[in-house]
């Protein structure tokens, strides 16, 4: 009798845990690679921290307050979350796609985005403070308020995007791309910009005071009230321009 109570003990924790496992959390198995994608899940509040999600679809969930702080997403699939106000300070994210994602508030201190796809996506307010944004894609993107200060953005696309009252303060910013973008009240201090494209942008009341705009171009922007003092605009053709009201390098208020 008391082999077969043993007997049926044993074979009840064995189905327990069968069942358990079975019934493991999305977010229990994201992290241990049982599963590779979560589309449309509700990941609000969860925690990544450090895991290997390299690879992982995500398109659809939702990531508010979730925290994927030192994560590995490289090549994930990201494409139109909600994560707003999420963790991704030092996140690897390269060649991951963003797109259409809704980032607002959300934190990348120091993340490796290098190549990432982030084309329409809400950064409104995000963080981005010394990310590396190395050839990223951001067309269409709104990236109103976002901090991007010493962040390194050289030949990112930033054509279509809204920044207004972006800090872009000494990121490094050369030979990328912000045609038909609107910049306004947004500050490029001390940024190197050299071979930029501004083309057809409309930029207005920007500080671009001792920003590095050698070889930038210009043709067909509109650009009122901002500063470019001190700044270094070597072969920078200004006559390309609709120009009103600027201060240009030699301090000189433009009529």
């Amino acid at each position: 009798m008391r082999h077969w109570i043993e007997a049926s003990v044993l074979a009840a924790v064995a189905a327990t845990c069968l069942v358990s496992a079975a019934w493991a959390g999305p977010v229990e198995d994201l992290v241990s690679g049982a599963r590779t994608e979560c589309r449309d899940c509700d990941l609000t509040g969860a925690n990544f921290k450090k895991a290997d999600l390299s690879g992982v679809d995500l398109s659809g969930a939702i990531l508010t307050d979730a925290t994927f702080h030192r994560a590995n997403l490289r090549g994930a699939i990201l494409d139109g979350v909600i994560a707003i106000g999420t963790n991704f300070n030092l996140t690897d994210l390269t060649q991951a796609q963003l797109v259409d994602g809704d980032f607002t508030r959300s934190m990348f201190y120091g993340a490796q985005m290098s190549g990432a796809n982030l084309s329409g996506s809400n950064l409104t307010e995000a963080r981005m403070q010394t990310a590396r944004l190395t050839s990223a894609k951001l067309p269409g993107a709104v990236l109103d308020r976002a901090l991007l200060r010493d962040s390194v953005a050289n030949n990112a696309d930033f054509s279509n995007a809204s920044l207004q009252g972006t800090n872009l303060n000494g990121a490094s910013l050369g030979r990328s791309v912000f045609d038909g973008a609107t910049i306004s009240y947004a500050g490029f201090v001390q940024a190197e910009a050299s071979s930029a494209s501004f083309i057809g942008a409309t930029i207005s009341l920007t500080d671009f005071y001792g920003a590095n705009l050698r070889r930038a171009k210009v043709t067909g922007a509109t650009l009122t009230g901002n500063r470019f003092t001190t700044a270094a605009t070597r072969e920078v053709d200004f006559d390309q321009a609709t120009m009103s009201g600027n201060f240009m390098a030699d301090g000189r208020l433009q009529n």
